[in-house]
């Protein structure tokens, strides 16, 4: 099963938008799903660990995949 992870912030203004939008794939098409608030211990180990510089910031099967908003067309391809 793939495995999306999608590194976020509170304080971002465009990343409840693409938390819906991972969440709602999720739940047409059932893939792992993780969020990782940036502003966390855990969440500054993984922006250092991958070299993130910006939120929002996609993760597939551990490689970054989109920056910002994706679109679906693109999300489907590297999920399906």
């Amino acid at each position: 099963m793939v495995k999306v992870t999608l590194v976020h912030a509170r304080w971002c203004t465009v990343c409840p938008s693409v938390r819906k939008f991972w969440r709602d794939l999720k739940a047409e098409y059932g893939f792992e799903y993780e969020e990782i608030d940036v502003d966390t211990p855990e969440g500054q180990d993984f922006i250092a660990k991958y070299g993130i510089s910006g939120v929002p910031t996609t993760l597939i099967e551990g490689k970054i995949v989109f920056v910002g908003v994706p679109k679906k067309v693109d999300a489907l391809s590297l999920i399906g």
